[in-house]
């Protein structure tokens, strides 16, 4: 048996030999001296009390977390072994977070990009064979980004601790940072700050711009103290951050750009530490998860305070789990804001958007569903050029709540050009509380005795565009009157009878075009003006 396993069993048998009833000291000084009493079979002595067995107990736990971890980090560096496991005290990390620790925190993170092993995962990132940078549950100063090593690397976790900025810290900087120079020359002006700033398409998945693969980060609690962001992921696939609580940032909690494949999930993201209700809401700046980033998935999140709860700029990502309250409607916040015009290819199912709603921008192939909005929060689709189209998208099964002030729970905003068209796009079958329900799909009925007039403004999307309609005429009596749809101008369908007769007349219309000769593609801007699903 090894040294620690012997050490380990001998602490074991003396907490058994203190504290088993029956087999203390005390008893066994009783029977082997004295003798025993009369009409006793073990002996009278003392019980060890509740409180004295839970003090050994303790002491023993320590004594035995000790010898395993003493042993482990000598077993490991014994025979000209090396560990795997970087504890960053061992650099002279202060743990109490009273003295600045970023030069040992960066040496240690350098030394584990240097154990790589012979292997590699994507071609030119060296595999590091699962190296671990233990933060050991200490508190830890920094007055500058810990920045993982340009030449990059992957199979690695940093975890197990606290992380704050000093009053000095930069702006433009983030505590953890994935950003490598190497890549950083095939960029166009690409700096920190202008990733931030970047709208549009994310830049093109390349393995150029790839230097870190499958790295975690977890368990960490991060204070940027207001002086920039809590984690940048630059050139990387497949990183994990998990259980992280990131607070006290000014620009972003996470920005991911370039990535591929970033999981987030588990984790906390506020500017300031509230529960809502904070006075200093309309105050609160920044983005909880900014991703200029393309297949990404974000799960079981809460963001808590921030103008922007999560900011979307690639395709391809998918959302669920969320819970944002993080700045109010009201007060200019988003809690989900899409920026990514004519190209979203996104998935947000399973969220909680709490006063703080979606906003979509041009948005094609987007699905929202099995959400719950409250506090009158709501999804707003947003043009971006003169003309543009909504295709593919789809807002089904959600519920809303609110204030019984008129809030849509779908609206637009065409102060930058009307959508000339809607094509292959679902809103329907949610259900709201103290909020008008809007839909591209609605259904009325009217009873009258010649003409048949249904307004249907206050239950559909979009104005003066009913695309498809289908009308239903029931009549009493034997006489059966010639009838025709007569109109569908400004939402409002019309239908004529020849006589008058008592009938009900009941309607479906749909204003989401599905014609099939554009089944070949998504159309562009050029091809939507002429065609039939323009509408004027």
């Amino acid at each position: 048996m090894t040294g620690l396993g012997l050490r380990i069993v001998g602490l074991f048998v003396c907490f058994f030999v203190l504290v088993a009833p029956g087999g203390c000291l005390d008893g066994l000084k009783g029977s082997f001296g004295a003798g025993v009493r009369k009409g006793s079979r073990f002996g009278q002595h003392p019980r060890p009390s509740r409180e004295r067995a839970a003090r050994l107990q303790s002491s023993l736990w320590q004594q035995t977390k000790a010898v395993a971890t003493d042993e482990g980090r000598s077993r490991a560096k014994s025979d000209g072994a090396y560990s795997r496991v970087f504890y960053v005290t061992d650099y002279n990390a202060d743990p109490t977070g009273k003295y600045d620790s970023t030069k040992a925190l960066q040496t240690a993170i350098t030394q584990a990009f240097n154990v790589a092993t012979r292997h590699e995962l994507l071609p030119g990132i060296p595999d590091l064979g699962g190296v671990e940078i233990h933060l050991e549950g200490g508190e830890y100063l920094i007055s500058s980004p810990l920045q993982f090593p340009s030449k990059g690397g992957g199979n690695l976790v940093i975890h197990g601790g606290t992380i704050r900025a000093t009053s000095n810290f930069p702006r433009d900087g983030y505590l953890i940072e994935l950003w490598s120079a190497n890549s950083q020359s095939l960029r166009a002006n690409q700096t920190k700050t202008s990733l931030r700033e970047r709208k549009g398409r994310s830049l093109p998945l390349s393995k150029e711009y790839l230097a870190y693969e499958d790295i975690t980060i977890r368990d960490l609690f991060l204070d940027a103290n207001f002086r920039g962001g809590g984690i940048l992921l630059v050139d990387s696939i497949r990183i994990t951050v998990e259980n992280v609580y990131v607070t006290h940032f000014e620009t972003d909690g996470v920005l991911v750009e370039s990535g591929h494949e970033t999981i987030i999930r588990d984790s906390f993201f506020g500017q300031f530490i509230t529960s809502g209700g904070d006075s200093r809401e309309s105050d609160f700046t920044g983005i909880g998860i900014n991703l200029i980033s393309n297949d990404n998935v974000v799960s079981d999140v809460v963001i808590f305070s921030a103008a922007y709860g999560i900011s979307l700029s690639g395709f391809g990502n998918y959302i669920t789990g969320v819970h944002a309250y993080n700045k109010a409607t009201s007060l200019g916040g988003v809690g989900i804001y899409l920026q990514l015009p004519g190209y979203t290819q996104t998935r947000i199912t399973g969220c909680h958007l709490e006063s703080t709603g979606i906003i979509a921008e041009d948005p094609l192939q987007l699905d929202i569903s099995h959400s719950f909005f409250s506090g009158d929060a709501n999804i707003l689709l947003r043009s971006t050029k003169k003309t543009h189209a909504i295709s593919y998208l789809t807002i089904t099964d959600n519920m809303f709540t609110g204030s019984s002030r008129g809030v849509p729970v779908v609206e637009l905003d065409e102060a930058a050009g009307r959508f000339t068209a809607v094509f292959d796009t679902v809103v329907d079958q949610n259900t709201a509380y103290g909020m008008n329900l809007k839909a591209t799909i609605a259904r009325a009925t009217l009873a009258s005795s010649y003409t048949w007039r249904l307004n249907l403004n206050e239950r559909l999307l979009f104005r003066d565009f009913i695309q498809n309609a289908q009308y239903s005429l029931y009549v009493s009596g034997n006489y059966f009157p010639k009838h025709v749809l007569r109109s569908v101008k400004d939402n409002t369908v019309v239908v004529d009878a020849d006589t008058r007769v008592s009938g009900t007349v009941s309607v479906l219309v749909d204003q989401s075009s599905d014609f099939l000769a554009l089944r070949g593609g998504v159309p562009g801007d050029s091809e939507l003006i002429g065609s039939q699903i323009l509408f004027a």
